[in-house]
């Protein structure tokens, strides 16, 4: 193999076949591909796809070249119900955390979250308001999770007062 051929194959990849023809390919001589061969059939337009090694029964219908795949449409449709459906049951904020705290309990009444039938998700991060590396590192802990609010613990006193505690509350 040349110089040029050895740059082709490590550069540009192998090529999936694209056969055209007239008629379905189960019936087409020139449909004879590997698997994920595609084939267009000219009369009507269809793209089919090689499934197997049987070229009189692999083929399967994908769709008919110009339309879009619904099957997208429905996918997306359904995330952007979800999307809307977490983005009205989620509830965010943060609090200034200040030097001294060792813990700190935070009731939903405070933040103007809506009353829990259960006990929601809350998920927490602390922040530095600075641009600074900060000047100590905390561990932190939710716990007594209850309809009407939530506890963190940190792993020592906090000795910045420039943290701030993000927190996330779902009923999800």
């Amino acid at each position: 193999m040349g110089a040029f051929e050895t740059f082709v194959n490590s550069n540009l990849g192998i090529r999936k076949p694209l056969i055209l023809d007239n008629g379905h390919p189960t019936g087409s001589s020139k449909a004879a591909g590997i698997i994920g061969s595609e084939y267009i059939d000219l009369d009507t337009n269809s793209l089919y796809e090689k499934t197997g090694e049987n070229n009189s029964q692999d083929w399967v219908f994908t769709r008919q070249l110009g339309s879009s795949n619904s099957e997208i449409y429905n996918i997306s449709g359904a995330l952007q119900s979800q999307i809307d459906s977490v983005s009205s049951s989620v509830i965010s904020s943060s609090l200034n955390l200040v030097s001294g705290m060792e813990n700190v309990a935070i009731n939903f009444s405070d933040i103007n979250a809506p009353q829990f039938s259960n006990p929601p998700q809350v998920v927490i991060s602390m922040a530095s308001q600075d641009q600074d590396f900060p000047e100590s590192f905390y561990a932190y802990s939710v716990y007594n999770i209850t309809t009407t609010g939530f506890n963190v613990a940190f792993s020592s006193e906090i000795v910045e007062n420039n943290l701030k505690l993000d927190f996330m509350i779902s009923s999800n």
